[in-house]
């Protein structure tokens, strides 16, 4: 998979790929579909353009946007803010892939945080060694949820 930096370009694919990975009618697809207006994509991927401690990156195969990851550097740890991918390329150890890219610019720890019934993720994310370091419950647009926070270290 090749990787690049995202440009608002990419926004309409970026908003595509996380809603492909929602269910249609769940308290996490309305986050997702608020969360993923074009306008804040747009703004998300503008921020981290200017800002050096900010990546966030495309992962494309045959020219085709297929995942992403939106990740800041807080100076000892990664803070993940938007880890996906497209749901037709799930098993393919592609979301490894953008995991390693990330820790590829700094080898530090890599922290986020995941909706509790997002089953899929946190078998993905258990199975790329990440632990769980506690749960808290979060008014996320208006819709309560559990995120499950969980921190791999790499060293």
């Amino acid at each position: 998979m090749k990787m690049r930096e995202a440009v608002p370009e990419d926004a309409a694919l970026i908003r595509e790929i996380a809603l492909a990975t929602t269910d249609a009618d769940n308290a996490r697809a309305r986050v997702m579909e608020r969360a993923y207006q074009l306008e804040e994509i747009v703004r998300a991927i503008s921020s981290s353009e200017e800002a050096k401690e900010q990546l966030f990156i495309v992962g494309e195969t045959d020219g085709d946007v297929i995942g992403f990851y939106h990740a800041i550097d807080r100076g000892d740890t990664w803070e993940v803010l938007r880890l996906y991918l497209h749901p037709a390329y799930h098993r393919q150890g592609l979301g490894a892939e953008l995991l390693t890219h990330l820790a590829g610019r700094k080898r530090q720890p890599v922290e986020l945080y995941v909706e509790s019934s997002n089953e899929q993720a946190l078998a993905f994310l258990n199975h790329q060694s990440f632990v769980e370091l506690n749960r808290i419950q979060e008014e996320v647009y208006d819709e309560p949820m559990e995120l499950v926070h969980l921190r791999y270290d790499p060293r």
